[in-house]
């Protein structure tokens, strides 16, 4: 291939690159916008998601910020049969937790406290790597390069802060008030510790890449 053919090879590659990209990148910016209208995302990461938006060279996927959960599942917790029974996205209380699960008609009942994760988009390896080590260097260390395709690698970040039991099984429930109790404690203890995190991670996360902001 002579010197003309290749420089034109690599600029129309280049440019596949960048277009599949910001092709990509709108994409996800206009579902993002279409769900937040709807009141799909989560209020706490809105704010941040917005200014993430803005940037050139980072998208945003998919995003949670991190909740208490009653998922209605079998022993297996098999994803396919599995669905939100209820969704807390604050601290609950002792009562509120033992009403819904006396109310509840599903055979099984897991509780669970699920920390907060972000699906980030970038065009090369160089940005999500840098994506990477930020939240490897603040002990997130569920993170990691989960997509890698031209003009788009796609990075989970996640944190720690995770609980999960049964509640009720073939229909009754097997613990007692005091147990419940115990776990409602603990699980307010790791959501607020959750979002204490989540919102130190926002803060670095956007003071370092907003620089790159054109």
């Amino acid at each position: 291939m002579s010197t003309d053919n290749k420089l034109n090879s690599d600029f129309y590659m280049v440019h596949s690159v960048n277009q599949r990209y910001n092709m990509t990148r709108m994409h996800h910016i206009s579902r993002l916008k279409k769900e937040i209208s709807e009141g799909r995302v989560d209020v706490q990461v809105i704010p941040f998601l917005l200014k993430v938006s803005e940037l050139p060279d980072v998208f945003t996927a998919s995003s949670c910020a991190g909740r208490i959960i009653l998922l209605s599942t079998n022993k297996y917790e098999d994803k396919k049969i599995s669905t939100f029974y209820k969704r807390y996205h604050r601290k609950i209380t002792f009562s509120e937790l033992k009403d819904d699960l006396q109310k509840s008609t599903q055979k099984e009942i897991w509780f669970k406290v699920e920390p907060f994760i972000f699906h980030f988009g970038t065009k090369d390896f160089d940005k999500a790597k840098e994506i990477l080590c930020l939240a490897q260097q603040m002990g997130l260390k569920k993170t990691g390069i989960i997509s890698v395709t031209q003009g788009k690698y796609i990075v989970e970040v996640n944190s720690t802060q995770y609980l999960s039991l049964p509640l009720k099984v073939n229909g009754k429930t097997i613990v007692t008030d005091m147990f419940l109790k115990i776990i409602v404690n603990r699980a307010n203890t790791k959501l607020t510790q959750n979002y204490a995190r989540l919102t130190l991670f926002e803060k670095k996360f956007l003071n370092k890449f907003g620089r790159s902001k054109k």
